[in-house]
């Protein structure tokens, strides 16, 4: 029986067995200073502490194609950026990118988060107040 390659299981949808870098980030200056597409690339991978095999397995990338990438004879392709930030565990490439044409990259809030804050913010609000009327009822509050 032929083994077979141990970076995707079968039919069974990308459960990929390659390393992910842990949450990794550098000063956004840092980022900014970088004068080409490949050297954000270059900062992006180095910065997540992994091999560059590491993650052109991971994203299912040529290793010649991904080379090139990093010496700045091609591009990282758009649909696979996403997948590239959680692979490096940054976004510090499409964070280059977006200072390119003047803006940053902001994380946008599902409604569940959205929903969330306002709960945290309306119970604080409440132990706010809880606690101030407490302290009247004690006659603890200068008038």
């Amino acid at each position: 029986m032929a083994s077979k390659p141990l970076s995707r299981a079968d039919a069974q949808g990308e459960l990929s067995l390659a390393r992910r870098a842990e949450p990794n980030d550098v000063p956004i200056e840092m980022v900014r200073r970088q004068k080409t597409p490949a050297a954000a690339f270059a900062l992006a991978c180095q910065s997540s502490g992994l091999e560059d095999k590491e993650i052109y397995l991971a994203l299912g990338i040529d290793a010649g194609y991904f080379s090139r990438i990093k010496a700045g004879a091609a591009t990282l392709q758009a649909d696979v950026i996403r997948a590239f930030c959680e692979v490096v565990g940054n976004r510090i490439y499409p964070e280059w990118m977006a200072f390119q044409i003047g803006c940053t990259l902001v994380v946008i809030k599902t409604e569940a988060e959205r929903r969330a804050e306002e709960a945290e913010g309306r119970a604080q609000a409440a132990e706010a107040e809880n606690r101030l009327l407490r302290q009247l009822v004690q006659g603890r509050v200068a008038a």
